[in-house]
């Protein structure tokens, strides 16, 4: 399926790249995906986007180049990776294009893209490897804990092997570190940095005014990872009078728990749950501050979003990124993983003392900078 026919290349500069993702549902590497796309699309490059699930919830009114749907699965499950594999063959060979640079974005789309032998292959890691294995068996009691402990061995034996002298590209230093102290022995690897739409995401800003006027906003989904129970207990220790919106999609467990939570804690007219937005940035623009209380990230994409808004951030200075995003003065509003109280303390001083972004903080997120980045791994024969 094409939502948009793109312009061919016209020399021989310019370049044919294929990003592949699992889906285009709202979360942080599904919109790097796009923003990618667009920017070497607008750079002159010819760029086709193919996905595994017809699952998309950000809107492509605006996009300049070609999505593929690859949808259909073999009945038996463990063959699937093979016939993805060879769905993916086929449909480079239908565009008939060379392709300079394959890049893929999550676990499940590196074993079809590994499998199917794709030309200058890299993989994106977007999480950091060791505390997202270990958090998937971390909770487990008894006979489970036991299995656990085995089904992490085979899986980070399987990670290894996956990785293995292949071409890796980390989403943040921390990433990368964390990566090879996993064991992962690659062919190379290197930082490249999420890419930003600076004059996009701050025209977006302007689209419309939340009804809402004194909050502090949290962007991201319900799970385990983003640890909104960490977050609904700051923000009701810091004692702060600005109502605290959640913008995420609720509608399972974790949504669940964290709106018992806040009833219990008697928050249910402070704590609003906003569901998913396709366009968060007003909401972003207009907030008193940002906060993330993840346990793990990758590069916590919001954060930046923030900073280019003009917004002050508040942070866990969880593996990985934030670190790398919030430095100089911003320094002093990261706060232990897991600590409710220095997460309040850093909501309170926040509010009090808001401390902004300069663009030279920024400067490396910008998406020309990366695209760039990008191009420099394509091969020239």
């Amino acid at each position: 399926m094409n939502y948009k026919k793109a312009q061919e290349p016209d020399s021989k500069t310019n370049k044919n790249i294929c990003l592949i993702i699992d889906t285009l549902i709202g979360g942080g590497a599904e919109r790097v995906v796009l923003t990618l796309a667009d920017t070497l699309q607008k750079l002159g490059h010819h760029v086709n986007v193919m996905i595994f699930h017809n699952r998309i919830h950000y809107s492509l009114d605006r996009i300049n180049f070609k999505i593929h749907i690859i949808e259909r699965e073999h009945p038996v499950r463990f063959l699937r990776r093979y016939k993805r594999a060879k769905d993916v063959q086929e449909k480079i060979s239908e565009l008939g294009i060379k392709v300079d640079l394959t890049v893929s974005n999550s676990l499940g789309v590196h074993k079809v893209c590994k499998q199917a032998k794709l030309p200058n292959l890299y993989f994106c890691i977007h999480n950091t490897t060791s505390v997202s294995e270990f958090n998937r068996y971390k909770n487990r009691k008894g006979w489970n804990k036991f299995r656990g402990r085995i089904s992490r061995y085979f899986r980070s034996t399987w990670i290894k092997k996956l990785y293995k002298k292949q071409n890796l590209i980390a989403v943040s230093n921390g990433v990368k570190d964390d990566a090879l102290k996993f064991g992962i022995r690659p062919k190379s690897i290197r930082t490249i940095y999420n890419p930003f739409d600076f004059n996009d995401i701050r025209q977006q800003a302007k689209s419309y005014r939340p009804d809402e006027k004194d909050y502090i906003v949290h962007v991201g989904s319900f799970s385990k990872q983003k640890r909104h129970d960490i977050l609904i207990k700051a923000y009701h220790q810091s004692g702060i009078d600005e109502q605290l919106l959640l913008l995420g999609d609720n509608e399972n467990a974790d949504g669940e728990r964290m709106k018992q939570l806040a009833a219990d804690l008697n928050l249910q007219n402070k704590v609003i749950f906003k569901g998913f937005n396709k366009h968060p940035y007003p909401y972003i623009k207009n907030a008193k501050a940002l906060v993330l209380s993840s346990d793990f990230e990758g590069l916590p994409t919001v954060l930046i979003e923030a900073l280019i808004l003009g917004v002050p951030v508040v942070s866990t200075d969880c593996p990985s990124g934030p670190s790398e995003i919030l430095v100089d003065d911003m320094s002093e509003f990261l706060s232990p993983v897991g600590d409710v109280g220095a997460l309040a303390i850093n909501i309170r001083k926040i509010i009090k003392t808001p401390v902004k972004a300069t663009e030279a903080n920024i400067e490396s997120f910008c998406a020309t900078t990366v695209a760039k980045q990008y191009l420099a791994l394509c091969k020239d024969d």
